[in-house]
């Protein structure tokens, strides 16, 4: 397990685990792992590109600073699915939290009750994900 760094983190779907990766290499592979300063991104390009060719690839991951403790009661489910741009909770798209939470079973939760403490904010450069993905001008 890495030292407390900033890492990356995305679902290895052959070796069922989540994967670590420090500086673009991945150091190691872990059956559960909790981020705490997160930043969720989600290439476009990627994603679309999966849903071109059906192939799968790694568009799509979570970075942060590893961190220690339990998933609180009032966790909100993470999602992304290759359907709909950028990652969701509570059916809204999300760019950052304060925790997250990796599980064994290949789901991720993340902090916030009620969605008040997540960051639903849209990037503040040019065209992110939905508007790519509607159509829409900058």
């Amino acid at each position: 397990m890495p030292s407390p760094r900033s890492v990356e983190i995305y679902r290895n779907r052959v070796r069922r685990c989540w994967s670590v990766r420090v500086g673009g290499r991945v150091v190691g592979h872990v059956q559960e792992i909790t981020l705490a300063g997160v930043t969720l991104r989600a290439s476009e390009a990627g994603r679309l590109r999966c849903l071109r060719t059906g192939a799968r690839d790694v568009h799509a991951w979570a970075s942060g600073e590893v961190a220690e403790g339990a998933r609180p009661p009032g966790a909100v489910r993470l999602r992304y699915q290759l359907d709909e741009p950028g990652f969701r909770a509570g059916g809204r798209v999300v760019t950052a939290a304060a925790a997250v939470w990796f599980e064994a079973d290949g789901l991720a939760w993340i902090e916030g009750g009620g969605c008040e403490d997540l960051d639903f904010q849209r990037p503040a450069h040019g065209r992110d994900a939905l508007d790519a993905a509607r159509g829409a001008g900058m």
